[in-house]
């Protein structure tokens, strides 16, 4: 994998969907169930959590496998926003998106750049992840 050339459209893309993930999922979701941020994180969370419970249920494998992957992706973000503290600096969301598309970009250099072929490519890959930061 780690993504096929990561490219303009991809960056561009993630970003649009992780500002709107901001935007609606949280900041408009929140003001409309008269919520605080970290009430709204924790209530999507909750609900992608007991979603993933029952994704085993949809018999197409290609369906459920981009399935999980969007629930798990918004997961993630959502639990790198609280960790950010979107909740005190809303406004700092678009710095964190920034950072995430630099860390995903950073991963398909460092595989496409020096580690593809090498035998032990993926393993050298998750250190190299685990260490940088979003």
């Amino acid at each position: 994998m780690p993504f096929c050339g990561f490219n303009k459209k991809m960056l561009e893309g993630l970003t649009m969907f992780n500002e709107g993930l901001v935007e609606h999922g949280l900041i408009y979701r929140s003001e409309k169930n008269s919520e605080t941020l970290d009430q709204a994180i924790k209530r999507e969370l909750s609900d992608m959590t007991r979603m993933l419970l029952d994704l085993g249920q949809i018999d197409d494998s290609a369906k459920r496998t981009i399935t999980e992957g969007i629930v798990k992706y918004a997961m993630g973000f959502y639990l790198l926003m609280r960790e950010k503290g979107i909740e005190h600096i809303p406004t700092q969301y678009k710095n964190s998106i920034k950072q995430i598309g630099e860390y995903f970009y950073a991963m398909d250099s460092k595989y496409y750049g020096e580690l593809e072929g090498r035998t032990d490519d993926m393993k050298q890959l998750v250190q190299y992840l685990d260490k940088r930061e979003i």
